[in-house]
């Protein structure tokens, strides 16, 4: 006996408009198929299998299990549509963590790869650092020495240059095109860095210089570098600058100029108390392009030897060749009219040293009276102006002694028992000299 649903048709027919539904089900669930239902699937016509509890099933689709009603959005297997959208959330849940796990694997997988290749590429690039091949452009990885040089030097007086981050950077990058002369510029940054008050500064100027092609590293002195060290006792980091300015020289195939500047300091330092502070600032300016070269002292030995100037006075006029450089010739020749008249030359070179270093206007100095005085100043002429001078002769010599009126008693102190007689004579303007005769 096949059941009945209230106010619908037997089982297998079509429920009619506005029937409950099927048996088990709420309200509207037996409604006609809706949009989105299985079109050319005709209701069931009762053919559906019993179960063995001798129940009937419920109306169903052909090809759908027993007791599924024709609804849409059904899931196959008998669920309940109203679990519909919680599975579908779940199951679209499911399929992002299932996206998610294969994602993680794949970045994993390829991180793993790139620390394999980045620790490959460093490897390789100490390798290539230590056997001295050029090294890429674009790697960024810091010369070992270069670290050391920046940032804790074990080879010199200070412990660290604290040199910026940008620096290194830049410096390494310069480095890089100077493999060749990689240990000796090291050694010469260790050298400048190690005096350098601003070693930051220093260190920029120096990669300027590398960048231009002017950058010397440490190299052995010469010869005559040598010799004037030891002449003058160099310091090592001066000989290393004069060593510099001449593999410059050498460099650039002007040996000429190279010895002339030799030559050229050899004379500066003869006149200076200094030696090695006189030859870092001759040298640095060669060398920074301030001066094209320094002037000849050769005039300027020649007026020291003719005026016999002393030490202090000598290295005044050095000063002042080496500052008034481009018109030594003019000043010498107003020098030579000062020291004529004067009675000391030394004094009279510390006195105008200063005026002729800052350029300033030094007048003529006045002309010096001549010896002998003007005509009619001979015997008896000069009137009045002899009334403070005494004359002195003596009977047994001829040498007649002028002295002044204050020397006078001096003089008779030292007279000694052997002067038989003096005689003093008293110059005046008109009356005739009156003598004194004194016995000892």
């Amino acid at each position: 006996m096949v059941p009945t649903a209230p106010g619908g048709a037997p089982g297998g027919g079509a429920p009619g408009p506005g029937a409950p539904g099927a048996p088990g089900m709420p309200p509207m669930m037996g409604m006609p198929p809706m949009p989105g239902m299985m079109m050319g699937a005709p209701p069931a016509t009762g053919g559906g299998t019993e179960p063995a509890n001798g129940t009937s099933p419920a109306p169903g689709m052909p090809g759908m299990p027993p007791g599924m009603p024709g609804m849409p959005g059904m899931m196959p297997g008998g669920m309940n549509p109203m679990m519909n959208p919680m599975m579908f959330m779940m199951m679209q849940q499911q399929m992002q963590q299932q996206m998610q796990q294969q994602m993680q694997k794949m970045q994993n997988m390829r991180q793993g790869q790139l620390a394999q290749t980045m620790m490959s590429n460093a490897m390789s690039s100490q390798s290539e650092s230590k056997s001295g091949v050029k090294l890429p452009d674009d790697d960024e990885t810091i010369d070992p020495e270069i670290q050391e040089l920046c940032e804790a030097s074990l080879h010199c007086s200070k412990d660290y240059f604290n040199i910026e981050d940008r620096w290194i950077k830049r410096l390494n990058e310069t480095m890089r095109k100077r493999q060749d002369t990689k240990a000796e510029d090291i050694e010469k940054l260790y050298e400048v860095l190690e005096r350098a008050r601003s070693p930051t500064g220093l260190l920029t100027v120096k990669i300027g210089e590398m960048e231009s092609g002017r950058f010397i590293g440490k190299v052995k002195p010469d010869k005559d570098v040598e010799r004037l060290a030891r002449k003058f006792r160099l310091d090592d980091p001066v000989a290393s600058r004069l060593t510099e300015l001449t593999h410059r020289r050498k460099k650039e195939n002007e040996i000429d100029r190279m010895h002339k500047d030799l030559t050229t300091i050899e004379q500066h330092l003869k006149y200076c108390k200094r030696a090695s502070a006189m030859a870092t600032l001759l040298v640095g300016k060669l060398l920074e392009g301030e001066i094209e070269e320094l002037p000849d002292l050769s005039d300027a030995e020649k007026v020291m030897e003719k005026y016999r100037l002393d030490d202090d006075a000598k290295s005044k006029l050095r000063e002042i060749i080496e500052k008034r450089a481009e018109d030594k010739d003019e000043v010498l020749v107003k020098i030579k009219k000062h020291l004529d008249n004067c009675a000391n030359p030394s004094s009279m070179i510390c006195k105008i040293a200063r005026p002729l270093i800052d350029n300033e206007n030094l007048p003529d100095p006045p002309d010096r009276p001549q010896k002998g005085g003007e005509k009619g100043e001979g015997k008896g002429g000069g009137k009045g102006k002899d009334k403070d001078r005494i004359r002195i002769k003596t009977v047994t010599d001829t040498q007649i002694l002028t002295v002044s009126a204050s020397g006078l008693q001096r003089l008779t102190d030292v007279c000694t028992p052997e002067l038989r007689c003096v005689r003093v004579h008293v110059s005046q303007a008109v009356a005739p000299e009156s003598q004194l005769d004194s016995g000892v």
